[in-house]
């Protein structure tokens, strides 16, 4: 999207505003449906995250990234708004569950649509770290800063979903 369309935006221009919401509306469908399999919670993620865009677009700055990369920061922020008002109760650990899998890269082979649904069958903890360290590509200091929980926390749960998708690898390819 142009400045000029931004700075139209920024000004409460309800066409651009519109412009902005139709060119980014399905990719940002699709980050909030990595993080809620309910299509009624990332819907409301959806329009959450647009208002919060529209509110705060005077921030964006363009010489520090581009601006869909700005938006999907805001959105991913707003899906871990939603996850800890859901109070999501991440699965407790003990001391020897610390130890990570080899990442062995068993998950090459699926297409995009077989290995969203394989995502979307995660619990919402394990479906929540295995995005943010996967494929939003924050680190464990990162995502325990965002969640709240502890580094370790945030490794076993990526363990463990990482586990469930391989058992379902493995039952699909037999």
């Amino acid at each position: 999207m142009d400045p000029i369309k931004i700075k139209q935006c920024i000004a409460g221009n309800r066409l651009a505003q519109k412009e902005l919401y139709e060119s980014y509306k399905v990719t940002l469908f699709v980050l909030c449906q990595r993080y809620f399999s309910d299509r009624e919670d990332a819907l409301d993620v959806l329009q959450e995250g647009f208002v919060k865009v529209f509110r705060d677009l005077h921030q964006y700055d363009e010489n520090k990234g581009y601006l869909i990369s700005w938006i999907k920061k805001v959105f991913v922020n707003t899906c871990l708004e939603k996850i800890r008002k859901k109070k999501l109760l991440f699965s407790p650990i003990s001391e020897n569950q610390h130890e990570m899998e080899s990442d062995v890269d068993i998950l090459s082979e699926l297409q995009l649509k077989d290995l969203t649904k394989m995502i979307h069958g995660l619990p919402l903890g394990y479906r929540t770290i295995f995005n943010l360290y996967v494929i939003e590509g924050f680190n464990h200091q990162e995502i325990s800063q965002k969640l709240g929980i502890t580094e370790s926390t945030s490794k076993t749960q990526l363990m463990k979903a990482k586990k469930m998708l391989r058992s379902k690898l493995e039952m699909i390819l037999k």
